[in-house]
């Protein structure tokens, strides 16, 4: 039987659509896998946002963890990995609650990804200007 284990971020290439007030020091990509849950990733305004990854071996990714802060999640997000021609295909769609506690989203079945971005989609934010803010961000896969 499969179990899930976490995959080390600092193991991947990380992207991020933007940092607010392009204050990577404060709010930026570092803070979603620092380990810390008092530092995080804070987008700026407009919708959608996005965070990348790069896995550098191949994976089969069956769930992300992410911990919003509440009034910033996202209402709904897509994951995506990228085809040959560069385009971004959706694997799963989910729709966060709003609030500021940790959430797991498993995808219907494991997802192979082999050394080619992925990318989660967040649209709708909760907050008026479009803002996404995670504290915690984890991915898992099958082993």
């Amino acid at each position: 039987m499969a179990s899930n284990i976490e995959i080390e971020l600092n193991e991947t290439q990380l992207r991020v659509s933007s940092v607010l007030n392009k204050d990577n020091k404060n709010y930026g990509k570092k803070n979603l896998i620092d380990g810390n849950e008092e530092t995080c990733w804070n987008s700026e305004a407009g919708s959608p946002q996005w965070i990348q990854i790069t896995p550098m071996k191949c994976i089969s990714l069956n769930s992300i963890a992410i911990k919003f802060q509440g009034g910033f999640a996202a209402k709904r997000f897509v994951i995506e990995d990228r085809q040959q021609d560069g385009t971004f295909t959706s694997i799963a769609e989910f729709y966060p609650d709003n609030h500021g506690k940790l959430q797991v989203f498993r995808l219907p079945t494991a997802h192979v990804i082999d050394q080619i971005p992925f990318r989660l989609t967040f649209y709708d934010s909760y907050d008026t200007f479009g803002r996404i803010i995670i504290y915690v961000f984890k991915i898992y896969e099958n082993k």
